[in-house]
């Protein structure tokens, strides 16, 4: 029986890959794991509470939207490349494909990982907004909720799981391509009006909590230093720029005195034809939001699989 344990043990060693090894800093690892999944929950929930359940959160938000309009003809030329690929379709696809990296990479327990999160971050999205209810507080017009984006869940899902199975050798250039598909879709579902920025953020920060307590922890050797630093300080500048952008943005406004509802705008429209500088300051808020909530969980699931 002895003998049996110790080649059984033995058997385990030799299938598990040479790269892949539990190291000292398993546990400062898995304690960031947690506490960036938490950190997704709660910005979730914190976002949730302003721009669903507060009169200035419903007009911020709306208003970076309705900013954000304003670039719907620069958008227009790449939009289908971000919104055309989001289908059921391309959900199976993109299973298929994980699937396809996993065996090849001989390390099946990676789908399942990577398919957990595209399945688990869609339905936690079509549940939450069937779930949540926009109240009429009289600052917008009047609609149902749309929180969190389905599109931007497929996309930043689908980006997150390729992530987690692709090849060390790849796996900086899967990172920031699938960051970059993400915001962009961001940013067109804001400028076609389907979706507000607190829309958008949730969805990332779901796919985000379900990516980091799925993604394995590993130990494989760094890649891409130079990139992730840069990364790191770009992802930092542009939540300060973001910051600083929202404060000029929206320095001054009242949203109830701003918000004039009318039966073909969701409520802003006349204020912002008085103040058209406000337009383009809303808009790149937005957008660098987006960009900087989508760096920052690539970045977290990006550093769980390899330092």
């Amino acid at each position: 029986m002895l003998e049996d344990a110790v080649a059984s043990s033995g058997d385990a060693q030799r299938a598990r890959p040479s790269n892949v090894r539990v190291g000292p800093n398993y546990r400062r690892r898995l304690r960031r794991r947690i506490l960036g999944a938490l950190a997704c929950i709660v910005g979730s929930a914190v976002i949730i509470a302003g721009a669903l359940y507060t009169a200035w959160g419903q007009g911020a938000d709306t208003l970076m939207m309705e900013g954000a309009m304003g670039w719907r003809g620069l958008i227009s030329r790449v939009e289908f490349l971000a919104t055309g690929l989001v289908s059921p379709l391309a959900i199976i696809v993109v299973a298929i494909l994980v699937a396809f990296v996993a065996v090849l990479r001989q390390r099946p327990t990676l789908a399942g990982r990577a398919i957990g999160v595209v399945i688990g971050a869609n339905i936690t999205t079509q549940v939450l907004k069937w779930m949540l209810v926009r109240p009429d507080l009289d600052v917008t017009t009047a609609l149902a909720n749309s929180l969190p984006s389905g599109h931007v869940t497929v996309a930043m899902s689908i980006a997150l799981a390729l992530l987690i199975v692709a090849p060390v050798g790849t796996r900086g250039l899967a990172a920031w391509m699938g960051a970059l598909w993400s915001t962009l879709m961001g940013i067109s579902v804001m400028v076609m009006a389907w979706h507000r920025l607190s829309d958008v953020l949730v969805a990332v920060l779901i796919t985000g909590a379900w990516a980091l307590l799925l993604a394995p922890i590993e130990e494989r050797r760094r890649h891409g230093v130079t990139i992730q630093r840069i990364v790191r300080i770009g992802t930092l500048g542009a939540f300060l720029l973001a910051l600083v952008l929202s404060f000029f943005a929206l320095w001054g406004v009242d949203m109830t005195q701003a918000a004039n509802l009318g039966p073909s705008d969701y409520g802003f429209a006349h204020f912002l034809n008085s103040q058209p500088w406000r337009r383009g300051f809303l808009a790149a808020a937005g957008s660098v939001w987006i960009l900087s909530v989508v760096g920052v969980v690539t970045y977290e699931v990006d550093r769980l699989c390899g330092e």
